[in-house]
Parts: C-alpha cells; structure tokens; sequence
C-alpha cells in the first residue's frame, strides 16, 4: 500500500511539473505581432496595438504605440495595386513626413537596404523634422520603412522627440527585421 501511494504522489508530482513546464513554455513563447492581410511584424517588449486614428487616410492600416518611449508612435500603411511601386510609396511618405514638419526636415541615414529574417525586400531612411510647439521649435524624428509583401506596399512611418531618436530607430528596425 506504501507502495502505491509513493508512486501515486511521484505520478502527480510529474503531471503537475509538465503542466507547470507547458505553462511557463506557452506564457513565454506567445509573441506580440501585428498582423494585416498577409503581413506581419514582432513588436519589441513595451510596443502595442492602437486604433488608427480618425480621419486617417484609408491607406492606415495600423497605429502602434511604444509605452516605454514617452510620445512615440507608428503608422502602418499598405497600398495596393498596378500603379504603386517602390518610387511611388516613398514619394507618398517623402510628402507626409513634409506635411508633418512644416518648419522643415533633413535626412539624417540614407537609404539603406536589407532583408527581413521572411526574406522580404525593405528600404529603410531616418529623418528629422521641426515643428511649433507653442512658440518653441521642437525636433523629432521618423524612420521610414518600405517593405514589398504579399498584402501589397508596406510603409511605416515612426515618430519620437528627437532625444528618444535612437530607441525608437533600436526598435523599429527590430519590426522591420521581424517582417514576413
């Protein structure tokens, strides 16, 4: 009788360590993404999912928001069709980074090309623009990402303060990167 309840109690004890095994495995293998169509980005630790904005152009398919980095965010574009091509998306964001800063912007990095860990084709730019903040010109900053998926032209545009610049460009080229 000894017997049998020591290897009942061992029995329990190892269902009780797989399932504690199997909860732990699944609490950390679940991934925070943002998906659309065919297309989808791992958000780094601290970024969420939002609304997209009221009377965004209908283009918007997402706005991501960081928690961790006061006042930052992005916007997730997708066109589609014939007539857009990579030429056409990036004169598309060219014109809303201008509208965005009317005080004026400059290129800080250059286009730069490279491939998503799903193979996909990106270019990716960073700008600075000023804008009026009650009286004081306040600086920030936008990387540019423009992606070729299977749901169509991918185009993400971030924007920080200009002192938060550098985590936000760490963390965006980890969704960039993270592409499929």
């Amino acid at each position: 009788m000894f017997k049998r309840s020591l290897l009942s109690c061992f029995m329990l004890f190892n269902i009780f360590l797989f399932g504690l095994i199997g909860f732990a495995h699944q609490a950390l293998s679940q991934e925070n993404t943002f998906t659309y169509d065919n297309f989808s980005l791992t958000l780094p630790e601290g970024w969420v999912k939002q609304d997209v904005p009221k009377g965004s152009e209908k283009e918007t398919v997402g706005s991501l928001k960081s928690e961790k980095i006061n006042g930052t965010s992005i916007l997730v574009f997708c066109y589609k069709g014939w007539r857009y091509d990579y030429r056409n998306v990036r004169i598309v964001g060219l014109k809303t980074i201008a509208s965005v800063y009317p005080k004026g912007q400059e290129q800080l990095k250059k286009e730069t090309k490279l491939k998503t860990d799903g193979g996909l084709a990106v270019v990716t730019e960073l700008w600075r623009g000023a804008v009026d903040a009650g009286g004081t010109t306040v600086f920030l900053q936008t990387p540019m990402g423009i992606i070729k998926s299977r749901a169509g032209w991918i185009l993400m545009l971030g924007f920080t303060p200009d002192s938060s610049g550098g985590q936000l460009e760490e963390d965006f080229l980890k969704m960039i990167k993270s592409a499929k």
